[in-house]
């Protein structure tokens, strides 16, 4: 066996040495940040996100088009799981409720996806999770027999890729457009918008106007010429709890928006408002991508009468765990860009 000399020992020592420590280094880089509208901004390496309570979701990566890029296990912490850890602050403002913030997702390769906070904090944690790993879920069966190797051989090769991490995972999304790969930065985003509210002892409003990032502008004040759906819902509130169950029927919300022809994609929000100035954002991810978006409803009745109270129009969401972001008396609602 040929001996190594002492002065060639030393050298291999120290070059280890070195590799190792700059290896440990370049793992613990901080790989995501955390900032905006938190107490706490955050810088996180992946063994950071680790450190908390992991979950594990399925995605199957198929986009609106059809695009498959494989069926994958990701492991990871739930999205709501690391901003209650950075904690929200809105600071000084004029509405003291989180529900009107947005949360923009930005990736490597400069992509950005808006959610809003409503869709984070009032589904399920499972729903939305950042993914620190992914494995491949692979068929059990030759596929031979129902298709030629030049359909299904593509399939199987998208289940070897490497995925992009840290993920986001909208495992409750149909369409995997919003699951982005290599999540750089999370942002909160106070809107902080220059609402009048008037704190009138009734609240009421005759009818809304759909405005921003639209090409026709609408003053709507009868829905009854729209596609109509009712809508059974358990009507449970963070401050007073559960006040039964109701009947609301309206118009899917995005049905309003085909007419007014908004310009919008995954960065684009809407901020719906009362004349009191309450007011509440939702994505057009979470209208488009989610099961739960058709359901999202303009109602002018309740229970089989018109709305009075607190009409005539309002706002419903019936898949949030909680009904904080519901609108009564809706006059507003405003298309907002968040391109950059």
């Amino acid at each position: 066996m040929k001996k190594i000399s002492v002065s060639t020992s030393i050298f291999l020592s120290a070059f280890f040495a070195i590799f190792l420590s700059v290896t440990v280094f370049a793992a613990s880089q901080p790989l995501l940040s955390i900032t905006g509208a938190v107490k706490q901004p955050l810088n996180l390496t992946v063994e950071d996100i680790n450190s908390f309570q992991s979950i594990r979701v399925q995605l199957n990566d198929v986009t609106k088009d059809g695009v498959f890029k494989g069926v994958f296990y990701c492991q990871g912490v739930p999205l709501k799981t690391l901003l209650e850890f950075s904690s929200i602050d809105k600071g000084k403002t004029d509405f003291s409720k989180s529900v009107d913030l947005a949360i923009l997702i930005r990736n490597s390769e400069g992509r950005q996806v808006v959610l809003s906070w409503g869709e984070v904090f009032y589904r399920n944690p499972g729903e939305i999770v950042l993914a620190t790993s992914a494995y491949p879920i692979m068929p059990h069966k030759d596929c031979s027999a129902c298709h030629s190797a030049d359909v299904y051989e593509p399939w199987l090769g998208q289940l070897k890729r490497s995925v992009g991490v840290p993920r986001l995972v909208m495992a409750g999304d149909i369409y995997a457009e919003r699951s982005i790969e290599e999540v750089t930065g999370i942002e909160v985003v106070d809107l902080k918008p220059k609402i009048t509210g008037n704190k009138s002892h009734k609240l009421f409003s005759s009818g809304f106007a759909v405005t921003g990032a639209v090409e026709k502008p609408l003053i709507i004040k009868n829905i009854s010429g729209y596609p109509q759906k009712e809508i059974h819902v358990k009507v449970i509130g963070e401050g007073k709890g559960y006040h039964g169950t109701k009947r609301f029927k309206g118009t899917p919300l995005l049905r309003l928006f085909e007419e007014a022809k908004i310009d919008a994609d995954l960065n684009t929000a809407f901020l719906v408002s009362a004349p009191d100035g309450y007011r509440s954002l939702l994505s057009y991810g979470e209208l488009l991508f989610s099961p739960a978006g058709e359901r999202i409803i303009v109602a002018d009745s309740v229970d089989g009468q018109p709305i009075k109270k607190g009409g005539i129009f309002c706002l419903i969401l019936p898949d949030d765990l909680m009904a904080d972001r519901w609108i009564k008396a809706v006059n507003k609602i405003e298309i907002i860009s968040f391109k950059k």
